[in-house]
């Protein structure tokens, strides 16, 4: 889980190799050996901060003045009538867990799959005129099903991080994600039976079955 101060200057390997003027290979050989500090923020990618490169270089301390921690909170449900009860739940484990002061809770009832949540454009609008420091969610998955590397990234171009407080994923929403499985399936299915010409309908088909076996012909 990637917790730091947004104050603190955050590199990525590819940052932090150029600042260092060293190669990539050579950074994260350096991380591997505990030779050059690194975090791990919650898409698994290695994150460096200035201070611990200009340690490494050899580079006087610069002392910084932390912000003070204000964290946004972030529940969501798939939309059941059935799931509410969650989405009471997942705000007071967060607020229970609050180390710092809590400025808003934004909760969605929506597919994990759904691109325009209100509460997400809401969090992510807020985000980008710096009212908090951190995004706190139960389960990574709640932010999105797919795609959470890059909300983790625009949400640092405005200096915000994201913690996550339970790493692996809850037995509870297997029902949920079957839910987005289907929904994902329903939609590809109307978009096939919406195309114009049967003939178009027929190529997809034929072009999926020869996929199928070309794979079976590769195993």
């Amino acid at each position: 889980m990637l917790s730091v101060s947004p104050s603190s200057e955050r590199y990525r390997i590819g940052e932090a190799a150029r600042y260092l003027k060293m190669s990539i290979v050579g950074v994260r050989l350096a991380a591997t050996q505990g030779r050059l500090p690194c975090l791990t923020s919650a898409s698994g990618q290695r994150i460096f901060l200035k201070s611990d490169l200009d340690a490494y270089l050899g580079l006087p301390a610069t002392v910084e003045t932390p912000k003070p921690r204000i964290e946004a909170l972030y529940c969501r449900i798939s939309g059941s009538a059935e799931q509410v009860s969650s989405l009471v739940n997942q705000e007071a484990t967060l607020r229970e867990t609050a180390t710092g002061t809590v400025f808003r809770v934004y909760t969605d009832q929506a597919s994990g799959l759904n691109e325009r949540r209100k509460g997400l454009t809401a969090l992510l609008d807020d985000a980008a005129e710096g009212k908090f420091t951190v995004v706190r969610v139960t389960h990574k998955d709640r932010l999105a099903r797919f795609g959470v590397a890059y909300l983790e990234r625009c949400l640092a171009l405005s200096g915000v991080s994201i913690e996550v407080l339970q790493a692996k994923g809850n037995s509870s929403m297997q029902e949920e994600l079957m839910g987005d499985f289907m929904a994902l399936v329903a939609s590809f299915a109307g978009r096939f039976y919406n195309m114009r010409s049967r003939t178009n309908q027929r190529k997809l088909l034929q072009n999926a079955q020869e996929h199928l076996e070309a794979a079976e012909d590769t195993e």
